[in-house]
């Protein structure tokens, strides 16, 4: 509450005009043609508008109102969707967010003019999403393929740290989108415009905010940010969340002061983050209790005879068993780590910051990382706020080596974290520092096909086959397995998706050992392998794992693919062929690499004694590659599905 302010006001009047935009209801037949819109939009923004600013609210406090308005033009029925909007309405305590008004109308041409509908309070509905948020939900109605809607609402709200983003880009094109600002002097907020498309215009000027306090007047700063012809933003294969890359301005609120009053500084260092997460009940004050792990049960967990890595990775282990994941991210345990350890269900703060207390405990130099997933966007490194990061994993040194440990899943090698968790970097939180740390994978998600076996002249290929996983790879096919009551009930599905093969034999291994490879193993026959003619037999060796469809189909790209980890995939294929048959026609031998071997393919085959050896490697050599790479990638992958798609032909002798 920002009563104090009131005693210093002498005088004080809330604009009525909050708003002034394009007007409401003005449309005309000529807002439904599509001809200067991208062909293959689903709906496109003709115009929105939207204000942010501060004023005093006729309580007289400072209260921040937001106010927005759009018009969308469907154009495809997959655009529907862009007739519904959810608005988050934050809360805290007795205080809350509330839409103070909302007014919406569906256009349609019927027989040459325009019709409207209004949107009814039955299409209006606000639902508790959590304990701090309201979410309130509108569904346009009468809404097609042509329609127009059109929307607009202000709210008012007490938080002035909450001054909404703005997305200039979305995943559907924007004529025109302006956003403006109303700030006061005694109001300071970080301004960051993210993504890859810049202002069309932005004009600052001052504004009067009918504010007066014992010392004068109080001057405000007007400001209008302005976007045309924004293109949609296209997602893609291998990339973090798209938050990361958009076209967005945010507000971080650093400062208020008043007159003669206390000034409130929001803008924090990482120190003060450091201390704030040390002296917290659910973070710092869990990993210092030293009653949690006693000796009695560590001395059962690990053994004097074992290396600290050998017994870091025991410690690793219990934790894993012992506490199942709940499913729900966050920094801060629930209800502690002794409880979650009681009832051996936790969140990630309950499950990681349990790990690094039992590390210490046996004397282990470790901390916790805080850090934002991928799918929660990349948090400001420049402004430290807390509210940006949703996950903590734990960090060791050991023996001079850096590990990041993330014990929610049973199926993750000690080293390895989640791919969820690969964004960029995290914060270490340690009681005598916090740094940056680079999160990263030190595994390569490989996987390998191993085949030997014989053709028959009759086109059936039959012989034994093996898959061997590591890495990612690895840790995905193991919590696949965890989908199934039983292996049996796994590869009758595989059968089922594979119809061109048949599976003589199946069997796993080292399916819970996570630290090695994860191995399958088949004798298999494929009917069918190869087609007869007059003159010999032709087939293409790849009978599973060819690459058919390029991941990276745009004509540029303005953000990273963003692998996570380095990728190898690779084929050994060792054919008999028949008798009476010899090789007349192959692939050409490929050996291509971009430049620095950041990718590289090769394809090999050499007949030896009636006999094919077809060797296939692709490897991406780095987890991440930046937007000028985006076309040599693009490339890379073509001549790879053209190398792939050649048949070897066979003739009779």
């Amino acid at each position: 509450m920002l009563r104090v302010f009131v005693l210093l006001i002498l005088f004080c009047a809330v604009s009525k005009n909050f708003a002034q935009d394009f007007s409401f209801g003005k449309i005309s037949t000529t807002d439904f043609q599509t001809n200067q819109i991208d062909s293959t939009a689903k709906a496109v923004v003709l115009r929105e508008y939207g204000k942010g600013g501060i004023e005093l609210s006729h309580q007289g406090e400072l209260t921040l109102r937001y106010y927005y308005h759009t018009k969308i033009l469907i154009l495809k029925n997959e655009g529907l969707d862009k007739a519904n909007f959810s608005i988050p309405l934050y809360k805290s305590g007795t205080q809350k967010e509330n839409i103070e008004s909302i007014k919406g109308v569906t256009y349609n041409i019927v027989n040459g003019k325009v019709e409207e509908t209004d949107l009814p309070k039955s299409s209006i509905i606000t639902e508790r999403t959590s304990d701090n948020l309201n979410t309130t939900k509108i569904a346009f109605t009468s809404v097609r393929e042509g329609s127009i809607i059109e929307l607009r609402y202000s709210i008012q709200s007490p938080f002035l740290f909450n001054l909404e983003s703005w997305s200039f880009q979305s995943d559907i094109p924007k004529i025109y989108s302006e956003f403006v600002t109303e700030i006061p002097e005694i109001c300071v907020y970080n301004v960051n415009l993210k993504g890859g498309n810049g202002l069309t215009r932005r004009k600052q000027e001052a504004y009067d905010t009918k504010m007066e306090s014992s010392v004068g007047v109080i001057n405000g700063q007007k400001t209008y940010y302005i976007m045309e012809n924004v293109p949609a933003f296209v997602e893609e294969d291998y990339m973090t969340s798209a938050e990361n890359y958009k076209s967005i301005l945010t507000f971080e609120l650093a400062r208020y002061s008043i007159p003669f009053g206390p000034s409130h500084n929001f803008s924090r260092s990482w120190d003060d983050v450091q201390k704030q997460l040390l002296e917290s009940d659910n973070f710092g004050k869990e990993i210092r209790k030293r009653n949690i792990f006693k000796s009695d049960l560590l001395a059962q967990i690990t053994d004097k005879t074992l290396s600290d890595l050998e017994n870091a990775i025991k410690v690793y282990s219990y934790i894993q068993k012992q506490i199942s994941w709940d499913k729900s991210n966050g920094m801060f345990t629930k209800n502690g780590i002794k409880d979650a350890l009681e009832k051996r269900s936790g969140n990630v703060a309950d499950i990681n910051l349990s790990l690094v207390n039992a590390l210490q405990a046996i004397n282990i130099q470790a901390s916790p990382v805080i850090l934002s997933t991928r799918s929660n966007g990349m948090p400001s490194f420049t402004h430290p706020t807390i509210s940006n990061y949703n996950y903590v994993i734990a960090h060791a040194l050991i023996d001079s080596v850096e590990y990041l440990l993330d014990a929610t899943d049973a199926n993750l090698p000690f080293g390895l974290i989640p791919l969820r968790c690969i964004n960029f970097q995290g914060r270490l939180i340690n009681k005598d520092y916090s740094d940056w740390v680079q999160l990263k994978s030190s595994y390569t998600s490989s996987i390998s096909h191993i085949f030997n076996g014989e053709l028959s002249e009759e086109g059936k290929l039959k012989g034994g086959f093996q898959i061997h996983r590591y890495g990612y790879a690895a840790l995905n096919k193991r919590n696949e397995l965890k989908e199934y009551n039983s292996l049996e009930e796994y590869f009758e599905k595989l059968e089922e998706k594979t119809e061109h093969i048949r599976f003589l034999s199946n069997a796993m291994e080292n399916i819970d050992k996570s630290d090695l490879f994860l191995i399958e193993n088949f004798e298999i026959e494929v009917d069918n392998f190869a087609t007869q003619s007059q003159t010999g037999i032709n087939f293409n060796p790849l009978f599973i794992g060819k690459t058919i469809k390029n991941p990276f189909n745009l004509d540029s790209r303005s953000y990273p693919v963003d692998l996570g980890s380095k990728l190898e995939e690779s084929f050994q294929f060792v054919i008999k062929l028949p008798e009476s048959y010899k090789l007349v026609e192959k692939p050409t031998n490929i050996n291509m690499s971009l430049p620095n071997r950041d990718a590289r393919y090769i394809y090999n085959i050499n007949a030896k004694d009636n006999t094919l050896e077809i060797q296939i490697l692709s490897q991406l050599n780095k987890p991440m590659f930046l937007p000028d790479e985006y076309l040599s990638l693009k490339e890379f992958f073509s001549r790879i599905i053209q190398s792939q798609k050649l048949d070897i032909s066979l003739q009779k002798i």
